[in-house]
This record gives structure tokens, sequence and C-alpha cells, in this order.
């Protein structure tokens, strides 16, 4: 080997070595100078008298937090990850850490954001020479700022909300009455009216609205709640007894929820309906059972007809209120106002609907789109695309829906006519969609939102960040 080769040589060693030296990097004792950036910080760890290894989160500036799961035991299946619960701070979960027991003993830690991937720093093996009940760190973790995805999407008249994974609701559109005016707090559930939105809290399953409050639509009564439909100048609940709560517009009885235990519920805007939990007064299956309405009757709103169901949409439409519901048969049924056919559903065994303003769509089990009810403004409310498809969304004058590939389809227009709301549908792969009154929103897989549509309120507009 000449000089040159042998020098080269000699320089590679170094470099590999050096590497080495940075990816075997033991845990360090911990020093008081640390930075004062929130989104910064480091993994701790220190050896138990029983032989397992507990971890936790230093915040840089910040006193340690220590997730609930976070022991490491003595004896582990080498090259395993473990991981952590959530670990939170502030009150809001910023990701977990994870640990894999090495073959030469030592442990190797990581730490996973909520909206990231897993991160592994220089320093980050906690040595088979560690004292018991000293802390050692990892070196510093800094935390990236994507925002939490959103799950979950409503586009309404004139206002769109969405819930993210972390549990924040973001509202955009118009904010007359303060429909946009999101409350602060985590929530699980979040469900659109036409005027006003309610979500359930995710500490104690209290109910919280905002928006349009004419005839006490907002004010939800006191209480932990499993579910939550907003309808029209009325609201339903059903409280962790079972027995359903109704509130808002009382004129022709639809806040008098009947009594007894049920599974889910449903507020239009003159009457509501739920499923109740038992059957003929037998126990059923937890997902089927009677269905009961109340409120006022004109058109035969609250004659339910008899059999169990798997689910009801009571709509709210202003002009004729009406219900659909798929039987355990996975058959449609409607009943109530049919000025435009919108009961007249289509026979066949179907998996979801979704209940319009004056017409539905139903996802039939081989993923075709059927649809039914208004179609005389000649936008082809009904006419659904061929194909097939996993997801469908009923607006007001346009449906929307989500094919087995991914994209996005809509047909239909908003209410002025002048745009073709299939010609303006982002290209990109979607998880999730919604269409409403004369405006869409999707979730990508992302979990960012697109909206399209009618804008006049800023409702197609949804946040980036």
């Amino acid at each position: 080997m000449t000089h040159t080769a042998r020098r080269a040589a000699a320089v590679a060693l170094a470099a590999l070595a050096a590497i080495a030296a940075i990816i075997a990097r033991d845990f360090t004792v911990p020093v008081s100078a640390q930075s004062d950036d929130e989104s910064a910080g480091r993994i701790v760890a220190r050896l138990l008298d029983d032989g397992r290894v507990e971890f936790g989160w230093q915040p840089s500036g910040g006193s340690r937090v220590l997730p609930t799961q976070r022991y490491f035991p003595a004896d582990i299946t080498h090259d395993r990850w473990l991981r952590s619960s959530p670990v939170e701070v502030d009150n809001e979960a910023i990701g977990r850490i994870e640990a894999r027991q090495l073959a030469d003993g030592r442990i190797e830690f990581a730490f996973t954001p909520t909206d990231g991937e897993r991160i592994l720093t220089d320093a980050r093996y906690f040595p088979t020479s560690a004292r018991p009940n000293r802390w050692l760190r990892s070196t510093e973790i800094t935390i990236g700022t994507a925002p939490s995805p959103f799950v979950a999407v409503s586009a309404g008249n004139t206002h769109t909300c969405g819930l993210r994974e972390n549990g924040k609701i973001e509202c955009w559109g118009d904010n007359s009455s303060g429909k946009t005016d999101a409350p602060e707090g985590t929530f699980t559930t979040i469900s659109y009216g036409y005027d006003h939105t309610c979500a359930i809290h995710e500490s104690d399953g209290a109910i919280t609205c905002w928006g349009e409050n004419g005839t006490g639509e907002s004010i939800a009564p006191k209480g932990s709640y499993i579910a939550v439909s907003a309808g029209s100048r009325l609201t339903c609940a059903i409280r962790d007894t079972g027995e359903t709560k109704c509130w808002g517009n009382p004129t022709d009885g639809q806040t008098d929820a009947p009594e007894g235990s049920h599974i889910a519920v449903s507020a239009g805007q003159f009457h509501a309906c739920a499923i109740a939990e038992t059957f003929a007064g037998a126990n059923t299956a937890p997902d089927t059972g009677e269905i009961e309405c109340w409120g006022l009757n004109d058109d035969g709103k609250t004659n339910a007809p008899s059999g169990r169901f798997r689910t009801v949409a009571a709509s709210a439409a202003l002009q004729s209120g009406y219900t659909c519901a798929i039987r355990e048969s996975r058959e449609i049924a409607c009943w109530g106002g049919n000025m435009w056919g919108q009961t007249d559903s289509p026979e066949g065994i179907f998996t979801a609907m979704s209940v319009g303003g004056h017409f539905n769509c139903g996802l039939r089990e081989n993923g075709e789109i059927a649809c039914w009810g208004r179609n005389d403004y000649g936008y082809g409310q009904t006419d659904a695309p061929a194909g097939r498809y996993t997801a469908v969304s009923a607006g007001d004058y346009l449906a929307c829906a989500i094919r087995e590939t991914g994209e996005v389809e809509c047909w239909g227009s908003d209410y002025t006519g002048r745009l073709q709301i299939h010609n303006h549908v982002p290209q990109g792969s979607f998880t999730a969609v919604s269409a409403g009154s004369s405006h869409a929103c999707a979730i990508r897989e992302s979990g960012e939102i697109a909206c399209w549509g009618n804008n006049r309120y800023g409702q197609a507009t949804p946040p980036t960040n």
C-alpha cells in the first residue's frame, strides 16, 4: 500500500471512530445550565434498586415530567422498542419516550413527538455501569412546531369547524353571533348545527356550545355526556347514564325527550329522534334498538317506523323536516316531510348515509352511491357519479364523496349556480370530507384541511398552521 493510500485509510478510520464515539455516547450527569427554549428538552433516566430503569422528560428551563408509564423492566427482549404513556407539558401531550435494550445491556432511548417521527440524539444510551437513584440525561432534543393534524371537520352554513388530534377546536368563516369563537380546552366530540356548534370536553364530559343562541340552543345543562347533536335552534345530548336531554326551541315539545336509556340521538329543527338501548322491552345488541321521536309532528316527523336500527339522522332543513335511519338489516327507512322525495329511500343494502338539506345520499355495500330527494335547481344533487367510494357527505346544494383511491369527487353547485363545485375539488388523497350549505372541506392524509366552493365569509379558507 502506498503512503497516500495508507494516509487516506487512516483518515477514513479516524472519521469512523469519531462517528462511533458520537453514536455510542452514554447519558451524561445533569448540569444546572439549561436553555429557555420551551420546544426543547432532554430524556432523563435513573436506575432503581429493583433493577428497573425509570425515565422521564426534562423541559429546557422547566421541571421534570414523569409520564404514567415510565419504567423499563429489568428483563426484556433485546431490540424491542417499548414506549411510555404520553408526555404532557402544560396539559398538552407533546409525544412519547421510547426505549429498547441492546445486546450489550445498555438501554437506548428516543423521543417521538406527537406530530413527528422518532428522534435519536447523540447521547441516548443508559449505561450498564449507572449508579442507582442517580438521574442521567440525554443530549437536548428540539421538538418540531408542526401543528396537530385534524381528525374531524364540519362544513356548515357559512362557517366551518375542525377538531385536531390534540383535542383543540378551530373554526373559521362567518363569525356573526360568535360562530367561530371556539372554546378553549380539549374535546372528544364536535357537532355542527345550522348556526351553532357543540362539543364534549375530554376532561369531564361537559358540553360547551357557541354561536347562535336565539332559543337557548347554546346553553348546555350541567352534567357529563357521551354524545351530542346540534340541530337548528335545538340541541340534544345523551348523559353518561344513557338519559337524553334536549334544550333550545321548546314550542312544540322538542325538548321533551322520552325517559329511558338511549345509545344515539339526532336533533333537527322542530323534532328529534333517538335509538333506545332496549327493543320491545328486552335487551338487545348495543348498536341496535327502537327509534323514538318527539316534537312537532306535522308531516309525520315523529312517526318513526318499527324495528331495530343502527343509526339515525334528523334533517334540520328549514322548510321540511324529516328523518332517515339505517335498519339492523342495513336497509334505509325515511319518514316526515316529503315535498321533494327526500323520504323515498332506494332499496338495497347500505353501510352509511348522509342527510342533507332536502336530499340524501347513501353508500351501498358495493361502494356505489345512491342519492334521492330535491334536484329541481338543475345542479344535479342526486346525480352521483359512478365508481366505488368509502365515504359520502350531503349538504344543501352539493354532495361530496371519497373514492377508494382517496380522491374526492363532488357534484352539485353553490347556491348561486355560478360555481360548479366539481370543477374546484383539490387533488390529492383524503381521509374525510364534509359538504356544507355551499362549500366543502376535506382532511388530507397529512391531517391538513382543504376547502373549496362558496367563500363569501371565509368559510372555505382553513387555517394553515
